[in-house]
């Protein structure tokens, strides 16, 4: 297993970098010590935070980039004078199997020794960091809806909850878009599931590319969806849904096929529930289709 060692602008492979040695560089008590705190948590972030904190204890390290299992997992600085970068067989939700890196940052050059110590610091990652990215995967899976790739009503649940102790603590402001498809059924008595399929996919990714990023959209089933948004105001509110109109309308196939939204909306109020959030806003939305389709609705 070939693990290149980048130290500066110069790059080389030190194809010996995963030898088994750890009876040569650490102890069984060692060895142990490290396992017991690896094999403590399953969560993703958690694991990590404990990897870094056993390599600080042997290594001259500066920081941890596990960006290509997780986008957001880096610990410590990731900018050190030497990068060593080593494989790991990942299962992420994604991508599935795939090969992936960890890349390691130092202060300074490793000595052979130390890097072995690395080596064999890695290989004992190895086995809690695939626990963990599966136990992460199945999470995901159990709140993701499986035809869009967007949140399921767990998924939906769970962070209007987060998003509600949020408002608890410092009152920070959010609101609710409930988005219900027109004309879909139409599309599936007469183009059949697949091409309802596409249309749902393709309005999914309207609405999704309607919020920022940090924002996030789910889909309830059906063709109903809905958004948390970090607003303020009425007037946000109405201004995404204006947004996912607009890009409904321009799009080909759902023009093609005469497929628009109503929406209904809500701020959270003092002392509301998720329950009583969404059953406002999916009232507006009953409202705007009422109204004659295609509208927006505020409660």
């Amino acid at each position: 297993m070939d693990i290149s060692i980048f130290q500066h602008d110069t790059t080389t492979v030190d194809s010996n970098f995963l030898a088994n040695v750890e009876s040569e560089l650490l102890t069984s008590e060692q060895v142990n010590v490290v396992l017991n705190q690896l094999m403590s948590s399953i969560d993703l972030t958690t694991l990590a935070s404990l990897y870094f904190s056993q390599l600080d204890k042997f290594l001259p390290l500066s920081g941890i980039d596990m960006s290509e299992l997780e986008s957001d997992l880096k610990v410590e600085n990731c900018h050190g004078d030497v990068s060593v970068t080593m494989p790991v067989a990942a299962c992420t939700l994604d991508f599935g199997k795939h090969s992936a890196f960890i890349r390691y940052y130092f202060d300074e050059p490793l000595s052979p020794n130390l890097r072995r110590i690395l080596g064999s610091l890695h290989q004992l990652f190895t086995k809690p960091l695939m626990h963990a990215l599966e136990f992460q995967r199945m999470r995901l899976l159990a709140t993701k809806d499986p035809l869009t790739g967007l949140g399921n009503r767990n998924g939906f649940n769970d962070a209007a909850q987060r998003l509600i102790n949020r408002h608890t603590r410092s009152g920070e402001m959010f609101g609710l878009l409930v988005v219900d498809l027109d004309n879909f059924k139409q599309v599936n008595d007469k183009h059949g599931h697949q091409q309802g399929d596409e249309v749902l996919l393709n309005a999914a990714r309207i609405i999704a590319d309607s919020i920022r990023g940090h924002e996030e959209a789910y889909r309830f089933g059906g063709d109903e969806f809905c958004c948390l948004l970090d607003v303020k105001s009425d007037q946000e509110l109405s201004a995404i849904a204006e947004r996912i109109h607009y890009a409904m309308h321009q799009h080909p196939l759902l023009r093609r096929h005469k497929v628009t939204c109503s929406i209904g909306g809500s701020l959270l109020r003092c002392d509301d529930s998720i329950n009583a959030l969404f059953s406002r806003a999916d009232k507006a939305m009953y409202e705007a289709k009422e109204d004659g389709k295609d509208t927006y609705q505020a409660a």
